[in-house]
C-alpha cells in the first residue's frame, strides 16, 4: 500500500505541474466567458479575494501581474503595490479591452476615476440586493465622482460607492471601499459584489457540488415561494436532498394532510433525495390536541411551547409509545430516502415559560426538586436528551425497510459555546456516539448566539466536528433567518451566504441549509457553487477534495472530455469528476458516448463507450444519476431539466449502465429504450472510505 501511495503522490504532483499557469491560453470563449480562471494579482489579501470569488461561483486563482495584463480580465486588490510602469501597463491593457475589478486607490487614479471629499456612509444600495445593506459601523470614505463612473452601488445622500468606468475599449469596476479592508471578510459593506465581479469580468463558471441538504416546511413557505410540488422541485434543483417536514400527515381530516408523494415524485424526477424531517419533542398538532396528558410542562407548570413547537413529554414511556406510530407512519407511508431526527433537545432556562422538562414523569425520574439541585438537574436533562435521541433512532432502525433509509441527526453544537449547549442539554460527544451506533450522520447547528461572528465562523466549528465521526459524517447546519442585529442585511444573502456555505462545506463537502422558504431564488441558485467553493479551478483542470460538476469553458458545444487522458462520460459542456487533481481536456466533435451530468454519490472513477458507461462510486445514501440519454431499461425517468434520472443503490459499487446503439447526437428524440444496470462488484472493493451503517 505504501508503494501505491507513493506512485499516486508522484502522479498527483505531475498532474499539478501539468495544470499550472504556464499552460494558459488567455482568451475568452465563444460564450463570452473566460477560458481560463480569473486572475487575482498576488498580494497579502489575494487569497481572501480568491476564496470570496470561488464561493460566489467564479473560476479564480492567484497569479502574477504579468499574467493579469495579458488576460481579458483581472482583479487588482487593495493591498497590491504597483510601480508607475505597471500602472501604465494596466492602463494600456484596459484601453485595449481588459476588464478590471479594483478598490486600489492607485489603480483608480491611473484609469481616471475621480473622488469626492470624504464623508461618512452607513449603508449601501446595490444591484443584486433587495433593500439596503446596513453597515455595522459608520465608515468614512471618499465616494467616487459620479461624472466619471456609472454607479452600481450608492450610499447615504447618493454617495457613489462602486461603479463602472470606461476607458478605451475596456472597463473598470471601481470600488470606493475595500471589501477586505480593516479585517473584513468581503461581505460586510457590499454583499452583492462577489457575484457582480464574476459577471462583470466574464469569469468562467467554477465547479458546483451536489452537497446541500435543504429544509422545507410546506406549511411555512413565504417570500413568494410556490408550494406546488413541480415548482418547489425546480427551485431546489441544485440540492442533494430536501428534508420535508414530517408533521403534516396526521390531521384529523385527511384532506388537510400534505401530499408527500407528489413532492417526492417531483424531487426524484430531478435526481434529488427526500428525507422525512422529524422535529421531536414535537409530534403533530393532532397529537397535541388528542393527548393533553402528554404535553410537556415548563418551569411554571404550564403547557410548554417552544417557538412554534408544541412540546410532548417523550421522556414519559407511555407518551413515547403513543408518539411512536405517528413518527413511523409518515416514514413508512411514503417513498422517503432517509429520516432526519432534528433538534431533540430541551428548551433553555432563559425564560421560565420555556424552560423544560417539568412534566411529572421527568420530575419523577430526577427524583427530587430541580431547585434543590440545579447542577444535578442540568446533568439529568443532558442525559435525557442523549437517551431520547438513541431511543427514537433505534425505533427507526427497527422499521422493515430501515436498510434502504439514510439517517441523520440534527443537534446543537456545544463546542464553541459550551454554556448554551448545556442550557439545551446538548452533549455533542455523546450524541455523536448515538449517531455512530445507529448509522446516522450528524448535522450540527451553531447556536444563534454565535451568528454575529460572521459567515467564516464555520472555519472554527468544522475542525471540531472531524474527530466525532467518520469522514463526511459530520457537517454544519446553516440557518438563514432574520436576526436581531440585521447587519448587513436582515438575513444572510449574497456574498455572506455564499461564504457561509463554502466555509461550512469545506471539509466534508456537505452542508444543511434552513430553509427553502427563507432563502431567495437567486441565493438558492448559487448554493451548489458556494458548496464547491473549496475546489480550485486550474488553467487546464481541477483540484477538488470531493466529487464536483465541472463545465467546459467553451460552453455546451464541447461534448468530448478526457480526464487525465482517459475518455470520460461528459454531457454538453458538463461532467462529473471525482476527488483529486485532474487534467481536463475538452473538445468539440461527435461525443464519445453517453454523458453523466449529475450524481449524488461520491464518484471514484468512470469510463465510457459508445453504448455504455461504468461508474465506481461510494454513498451512504441511495444515489441518483442523471444521464443525457435514456438507458436501456424502464427504471429511469425523464428529468424536467433534461436527460434521464436513474436510481442506484447505496454502498460501494461498480455499475455499468447500458444504452441503445447510436451516437446520441439527436437532441429532441433520444431513443426510447430500456435500462440495464450490472452490479459488477458491491462489496470488498479496496478503494475510498467505507460508508456503511454499523
Amino acid at each position: 500500500m505504501r508503494v501505491i501511495a507513493a506512485i499516486a503522490l508522484a502522479l498527483a504532483l505531475a498532474w499539478a505541474a501539468a495544470l499550472g499557469p504556464a499552460s494558459a491560453q488567455p482568451r475568452s470563449s465563444a460564450t463570452g466567458r473566460l477560458e481560463t480562471p480569473l486572475v487575482v494579482v498576488a498580494a497579502p489579501d489575494a487569497a481572501s479575494w480568491v476564496r470570496f470569488l470561488r464561493a460566489s461561483g467564479a473560476a479564480a486563482r492567484e497569479g502574477t501581474f504579468a499574467e493579469a495584463v495579458k488576460r481579458p480580465a483581472a482583479v487588482i486588490t487593495g493591498d497590491t503595490k504597483l510601480s508607475s510602469a505597471q500602472l501604465d501597463q494596466l492602463k494600456q491593457a484596459v484601453a485595449r479591452g481588459e476588464r478590471v475589478v479594483s478598490p486600489n486607490d492607485a489603480v483608480l487614479d491611473a484609469v481616471g476615476v475621480g473622488r469626492t471629499p470624504a464623508r461618512t456612509v452607513t449603508s449601501a444600495t446595490m444591484q443584486g440586493l433587495t433593500g439596503p445593506a446596513r453597515w455595522a459601523f459608520p465608515l468614512s470614505m471618499r465616494p467616487l465622482e459620479g461624472a466619471t463612473v456609472l454607479p452600481v452601488a450608492t450610499g447615504d445622500a447618493d454617495a457613489v460607492i462602486a461603479g463602472y468606468r470606461d476607458l478605451g475599449s475596456g472597463r473598470v469596476l471601481a470600488l470606493g471601499v475595500d471589501p477586505f479592508g480593516e479585517g473584513r471578510d468581503g461581505h460586510e459593506l457590499l454583499p452583492g459584489i462577489g457575484r457582480l465581479a464574476s459577471s462583470f469580468t466574464g469569469a468562467d463558471w467554477g465547479p458546483t457540488r451536489t452537497g446541500a441538504d435543504v429544509y422545507l416546511d410546506p406549511g411555512s413557505l413565504h417570500n413568494g415561494v410556490s408550494a406546488a410540488p413541480a415548482e418547489l422541485a425546480r427551485r431546489l434543483a441544485g440540492a442533494r436532498a430536501v428534508h420535508v417536514a414530517g408533521w403534516n400527515g396526521d390531521n384529523r381530516d385527511p384532506k388537510f394532510n400534505f401530499d408527500y408523494q407528489a413532492l417526492i415524485d417531483a424531487l426524484h424526477a430531478r435526481g434529488i433525495l427526500v428525507y422525512a424531517w422529524l422535529e421531536p419533542p414535537f409530534v403533530s398538532e393532532r397529537f397535541w390536541l388528542d393527548h393533553p396528558e402528554c404535553r410537556e410542562k415548563n418551569a411554571a407548570g404550564k403547557d410548554a411551547i417552544g417557538d412554534w413547537r408544541k412540546l410532548i413529554a417523550l421522556e414519559d414511556p407511555n407518551c413515547f409509545q403513543l408518539a411512536q406510530p405517528v413518527y413511523t407512519h409518515v416514514v413508512s407511508g411514503f417513498a422517503f430516502d432517509g429520516v432526519d431526527v432534528a433538534e431533540l433537545y430541551f428548551e433553555p432556562p432563559i425564560d421560565p415559560k420555556n424552560y423544560t422538562p417539568f412534566h411529572p414523569s421527568a420530575l419523577a425520574q430526577f427524583g427530587h426538586k430541580p431547585s434543590a439541585d440545579p447542577a444535578g438537574f442540568t446533568a439529568f436533562r443532558t442525559r435525557l436528551v442523549t437517551d431520547l435521541n438513541r431511543k427514537l433512532l433505534q425505533v427507526l432502525n427497527g422499521l422493515p425497510h430501515a436498510k434502504q433509509l439514510d439517517f441523520k441527526m440534527t443537534v446543537v453544537d456545544n463546542k464553541l459555546d459550551p454554556a448554551f449547549g448545556e442550557q439545551v442539554g446538548s452533549d455533542i460527544d455523546a450524541l455523536a456516539q448515538v449517531a455512530r451506533e445507529n448509522g446516522a450522520a450528524l448535522q450540527v447547528e451553531d447556536p444563534f448566539v454565535l451568528w454575529t461572528q460572521g459567515p467564516l465562523r464555520y472555519d472554527a466549528l468544522v475542525p471540531q466536528l472531524q474527530s466525532l465521526m467518520p469522514p463526511g459524517f459530520a457537517y454544519p447546519d446553516v440557518n438563514v433567518v432574520d436576526r436581531e442585529a440585521g447587519y448587513p442585511t436582515s438575513a444572510m444573502t449574497g456574498a455572506e451566504l455564499d461564504l457561509a456555505m463554502s466555509s461550512a462545506a469545506r471539509v466534508a463537502g456537505y452542508v444543511a441549509l434552513y430553509s427553502a422558504g427563507t432563502v431567495g431564488a437567486d441565493d438558492m441558485a448559487h448554493v451548489a457553487s458556494a458548496v464547491a467553493g473549496s475546489a480550485a479551478t486550474l488553467d487546464n483542470g481541477i483540484q477538488t477534495p470531493w466529487t464536483v460538476n465541472v463545465f467546459a469553458p467553451g460552453g455546451p458545444r464541447y461534448r468530448r472530455l478526457l480526464v487525465d487522458g482517459k475518455r470520460w462520460p461528459a454531457g454538453a459542456g458538463v461532467a462529473v469528476v471525482p476527488t483529486g487533481t485532474h487534467l481536463l481536456q475538452w473538445s468539440t466533435g461527435s461525443r464519445s458516448g453517453p454523458g453523466l451530468v449529475r450524481f449524488t454519490g461520491e464518484l471514484a472513477t468512470a469510463s465510457v463507450t459508445g453504448t455504455s458507461m461504468t461508474l465506481k462510486y461510494d454513498s451512504r445514501a441511495p444515489v441518483f444519476a442523471v444521464v443525457d440519454r435514456r438507458p436501456v431499461d424502464g427504471a429511469s425517468q425523464a428529468n424536467p431539466d433534461g436527460g434521464f434520472t436513474l436510481p442506484l443503490p447505496p454502498g460501494r459499487h461498480t455499475v455499468t449502465i447500458s444504452f441503445a446503439t447510436g451516437s446520441g447526437e439527436r437532441k429532441a428524440s433520444w431513443p426510447l429504450i430500456a435500462l440495464t444496470v450490472a452490479l459488477l462488484s458491491a462489496v470488498g472493493i479496496s478503494w475510498g472510505a467505507v460508508r456503511v451503517r454499523s
